[in-house]
């Protein structure tokens, strides 16, 4: 059973996502908004170092890659909650004001929209080929 707890994907959003879009050389504004998505989807060491950041920087697109289609993947309102929130950056209360929430309602919808987001990027993580850990979190590990 998966706990309804989003501690993980909130630290990608405010931790990690933007040390892979550096990584990837892509902003923000790459990723695609889910509601105008037409698919609503040092010195040197004589070592050759090249093809090492190329997957890095290849690992980091795919994961870059694997954010965006996850939002796209993901049902109306989170899709549009999430976007809105970690890739615009608009506030909570500006966000619950243009959807019609009410504040307490809307922070419970934005918790169900961060683990909608986890249960999707499972699949989008492995698709996209990333080395991003899962987002879940189990009440068991033993699940896993």
């Amino acid at each position: 059973m998966i706990k309804k707890k989003p501690h993980k994907t909130l630290k990608l959003f405010t931790d990690d996502f933007k040390h892979y879009l550096n990584l990837a050389n892509k902003h923000l504004s790459d990723i695609s908004s889910p509601t105008l998505d037409p698919n609503n989807v040092g010195g040197h060491d004589g070592l050759n170092h090249q093809d090492k950041r190329m997957v890095v920087n290849l690992d980091a697109q795919n994961c870059v890659q694997a954010v965006n289609h996850t939002l796209s993947s993901c049902s109306y309102p989170s899709n549009t909650i999430l976007y809105l929130y970690f890739i615009k950056k608009i506030s909570n209360d500006s966000i619950a004001q243009r959807l019609g929430y009410q504040s307490t309602r809307f922070i419970e919808i934005k918790k169900e929209a961060l683990v909608e987001f986890a249960e999707r990027f499972d699949f989008w993580r492995q698709e996209d080929k990333t080395s991003m850990e899962d987002l879940r979190v189990f009440e068991h590990e033993d699940m896993i």
